[in-house]
């Protein structure tokens, strides 16, 4: 019988024992979990009562509470039932008569038990950091019916800065890190570690992938029987190394490039799915391991289940979720995953699910996702699987992490918990006064969302919901209610800085938000150049918005390392450098104050950056690193973009030009490359252009996101037409690793001077 321990904190009487002292009752044959179970509580007891908790075996003396630990002789006595046998990670409970009888299976279950009762008696571990233990001089333990729980999901594991901390991880009830760091051999994204493409691509390259194009380094040929072979000697040899772990991971490379030789494609069609293809080549290197599990991922290309094949016995399958719409439930938003789940389900009881429960680009980024954790878990759950692994922000705090954290423990536990209760608990623990109030701001933002039924992705930022949950009003009302929940607090008091610290996303939203909304004004500064000033934001806020991220534990602002120092220095240039004044577009306007400089293209921008709309590239707003927002992108084509003023326009009042530029982005990991070659031209009668610039980029491997500015300067000379031309290399090149597949170029302002 499952029963919410939260709910039953509050349901059952206690049975007062006045002057009676807790005593841990141990028999002398107690397991190595059982003694670990008796030390948790002999501590926290402790604590608890202001004094000593002795443990011991034997009979329990009249005068004493007893806590009796695994199945004991003497429990009968106070009308206890001793334990049935329990599997792992299972545990019972059950108090009666002023005595409470635990246990549980496995290396934990014993554990589990102890932290069950502590909750029970009003004890809280918040975060690492954030404990509550009660004061009882008196203890009362509580009756409580004879109770089995069992774990909705045998494996439990939790990327929440809090689970990176053991005794935070074991009191939640989840696989601790040093636990995975024992169990696993490998974890994920394995093939380049089995067949490294450093060692064998040179001189072996049909040991990869063709991309349809060339071989490339991204993947492996899983139709080559070599290949399978250099897989299971290098995993061996791992294996011999670590020999005590369980789990071993023989799964893809993280990204798109897989083989399509004719071998391989003919096997995707066989299966009706590369997992089909994935699926025979790890099952083949499984056979050679049969007392270890192997594990592999569905993601991605490999998501789709495969048809007329099926995992062997020893390996397990990891379903991945990252395509998914976070707004929505998975059964609601995400119907093809969904039917991912069920259909590998179907095929394997080895079932486990990666799901993402933060926003990567953006930790710090406000991430309406709470109404959407427990369906997908109940979901999961339904679909009978067995391992589960939530990703959140890792080491690094997040938006609510701590608040996260705690509600998904309990709900990986027991999906049918109640929600509400867990979440009021912890927000009346945590941040005291503070918290109907962010209660009341967590629902409006959710509401908002669901209002505008955005799609809410893992891998947005601020400026992609300025149209939904972030629209001005939505922020300037968060930020009030925010400042009200700090102000309901004491000054200097822990809730005060708790409920700072939970105000920091808002904050971070709109520094962002503020790079796209018109709040600021060009004004003239030296030589009559026009500054962009915005009164809303200024290097004291920023060093503020710094200086709570320290306090608060806030090293990184997403997912590839990003200090806030960083971002101040970053967020400090783009208020210098982010818009820029045209007055070439904005001289020449028709009656109604368009303009009247037509824009355009011989080849159309990707709509899926800014709606492929040519009038971003003379917004006045620069792009940054991030190619989602300010930046137009052509794929695999070349860039050609002309501005012209109307043939019509009388040649004696064409304006007189004497600088032009224009800027590219890099991000190789993203296909994001720049032209290998820039032109810019100009023409005075649009129609016969003059070169004023050709500029030959070098291609080669960079890690780094860089913006480059090419800047034409020439003597003044009348212009109707100018143009900018970008050389498109086409494909990736050999050295990516995805080589062969189109790759982008990415353009922001053409600027007249």
């Amino acid at each position: 019988m499952k029963t919410c321990l939260l709910t039953l904190l509050f349901s059952f009487n206690c049975f007062v024992l006045a002057a009676q002292h807790p005593v841990i009752v141990l028999t002398p044959h107690a397991t190595a979990a059982e003694q670990q179970a008796a030390e948790v509580l002999q501590f926290y007891l402790g604590k608890i009562i202001g004094q000593p908790v002795d443990l011991q075996t034997g009979q329990p003396a009249e005068t004493t509470v007893p806590v009796f630990i695994g199945t004991n002789r003497f429990a009968g006595k106070y009308g206890l039932q001793n334990p049935p046998a329990l599997q792992d990670d299972t545990y019972y409970m059950h108090g009666k008569n002023g005595a409470f009888m635990l246990g549980g299976g496995g290396e934990m279950g014993p554990e589990y038990a102890a932290y069950s009762l502590l909750e029970l008696l009003g004890c809280r571990k918040y975060s690492p950091r954030d404990s509550f233990i009660p004061e009882l001089k008196n203890l009362r333990l509580p009756a409580f019916p004879p109770t089995v729980e069992v774990p909705a999901f045998p494996y439990r594991e939790l990327w929440y800065e809090p689970a990176a901390n053991d005794d935070w991880a074991r009191w939640h009830k989840l696989k601790t890190r040093t636990r995975k760091d024992e169990e696993w051999g490998m974890f994920v994204h394995t093939f380049d570690k089995l067949c490294p493409a450093k060692e064998y691509f040179a001189e072996h390259p049909e040991y990869f992938a063709f991309n349809g194009a060339q071989r490339s380094p991204g993947q492996l040929c899983l139709s080559n029987d070599t290949v399978v072979q250099i897989v299971t000697a290098a995993l061996r040899e791992k294996i011999r190394e670590k020999p005590a772990a369980r789990y071993w991971s023989v799964s893809q490379n993280d990204n798109y490039d897989y083989c399509k030789c004719s071998r391989c494609a003919a096997s995707d069609r066989r299966f009706g799915s590369p997992a089909g293809t994935l699926l025979a080549f790890v099952n083949n290197v499984a056979a050679a391991f049969p007392y270890k599990t192997i594990s592999t991922l569905a993601y991605q290309y490999t998501r789709q289940a495969p048809a007329g094949i099926r995992p062997a016995d020893n390996v397990s399958i990891c379903l991945c979720s990252i395509e998914c719409n976070r707004g929505r439930s998975i059964e609601e938003g995400c119907p093809d995953f969904a039917r991912d789940v069920r259909e590998w389900s179907a095929l394997t009881s080895n079932l486990m699910i990666w799901d993402y429960v933060v926003q990567f680009r953006s930790y710090l980024s406000p991430f309406p996702n709470w109404h959407t954790l427990q369906p997908n878990l109940r979901f999961f759950q339904e679909n009978k699987v067995q391992m589960i692994f939530e990703q959140g922000s890792g080491r690094d705090r997040s938006e609510f992490s701590d608040m996260r954290a705690y509600l998904l423990a309990k709900l990986m536990w027991n999906p049918d918990a109640n929600m509400d209760s867990i979440l009021t608990d912890f927000g009346k623990g945590y941040y005291g006064a503070a918290q109907p109030y962010i209660w009341e701001y967590i629902h409006h933002l959710t509401e908002n969302l669901q209002n505008t039924d955005q799609w809410l992705g893992i891998y947005s930022t601020p400026q992609m919901e300025a149209h939904s949950f972030l629209c001005e009003e939505c922020v300037a009302d968060y930020l009030d209610l925010m400042k009200k929940a700090a102000d309901a607090t004491e000054e200097k008091s822990v809730e005060r800085g708790r409920a700072l610290s939970a105000s920091l996303p808002l904050v971070f939203a709109r520094f962002e938000l503020e790079k796209i909304w018109d709040n600021g004004r060009f004004i003239p500064d030296k030589d009559e150049i026009m500054v962009y000033v915005n009164p809303n934001i200024s290097e004291a806020d920023i060093d503020s918005f710094i200086k709570l991220c320290n306090i608060s534990g806030h090293k990184n602002l997403h997912e590839k390392g990003y200090s806030p120092e960083q971002y101040k220095s970053d967020y400090l240039h783009d208020m210098k450098e982010g818009r820029i004044w045209h007055r070439f577009v904005q001289t020449y306007k028709k009656a109604d104050n368009s303009p009247v400089i037509s824009i355009e293209s011989k080849y159309p921008a990707s709509a899926t950056y800014e709606k492929g709309d040519l009038q971003k590239l003379i917004d006045s707003r620069r792009g940054t690193d991030d190619y989602h927002f300010n930046w137009l992108g052509f794929q695999g084509i070349d860039l050609d973009v002309t501005l012209r003023l109307p043939d019509e326009w009388p040649a004696s009042e064409l304006p007189e030009v004497s600088t032009l530029s224009v800027q590219f982005l890099q991000d190789q990991a993203s296909w994001v490359f720049f032209p290998e070659k820039v032109v810019l031209e100009v023409s005075a009668d649009g129609q016969h252009f003059e070169k004023v610039l050709e500029e030959t980029i070098p291609l080669a491997p960079d890690e780094s996101k860089k913006v480059h500015r090419i800047t034409a300067t020439f003597p003044a000379r009348k212009v109707r037409a100018m143009r900018a031309l970008g050389v498109n290399t086409k494909t990736c090149p050999a050295w990516h690793t995805c080589n062969g597949n189109p790759c982008w170029i990415f353009v922001d302002e053409i600027v007249v001077k």
